[in-house]
């Protein structure tokens, strides 16, 4: 044949094969699950409510190669869901934010309707990924 050359051996195949494989389990490892679960929960609608601030908490989260520390700032909060029942949840949030809120102060809690227990603040610090995949499933929410 003219083009055997060109084929590779089925050794080599094989190697290419195992390779493409591994790839792909290893590229499930990297697919942030839990937070595609909670965008398609809140996807089917949020309602808002009115949280109080319960707790605030400043800490120290890592440590850099050069020593500088960052700071991580969270807000505990607590509001009630249609049904009654008093839902409690720590936010990260925005360094600003942070700073202006005190205890007692109310907040503004986006709930999702399919599962109330799944909520979120204003000035919420979300990653990447979180936002990326809430351009598709929030619409406009505030």
């Amino acid at each position: 044949m003219l083009f055997s050359k060109y084929i590779p051996s089925s050794g080599v195949k094989n190697k290419i094969a195992l390779c493409v494989a591994l790839l792909v389990i290893a590229g499930y490892f990297f697919i942030p699950y839990k937070e595609i679960r909670l965008e398609r929960i809140r996807a089917f609608g949020e309602n808002k409510a009115i949280g109080i601030v319960i707790e605030k908490n400043s800490r120290i989260s890592e440590h850099n190669l050069n020593e500088t520390e960052k700071e991580r700032q969270t807000v505990r909060y607590r509001f009630i869901d249609p049904s009654g029942l008093p839902r409690e949840r720590t936010a990260a949030v925005q360094s600003t934010f942070w700073r202006r809120i005190s205890l007692g102060d109310s907040v503004i809690v986006y709930y999702a309707k399919a599962s109330p227990q799944v909520s979120r603040i204003e000035h919420e610090q979300e990653n990447a990924v979180v936002r990326l995949l809430a351009k598709f499933s929030r619409g406009n929410t505030h």
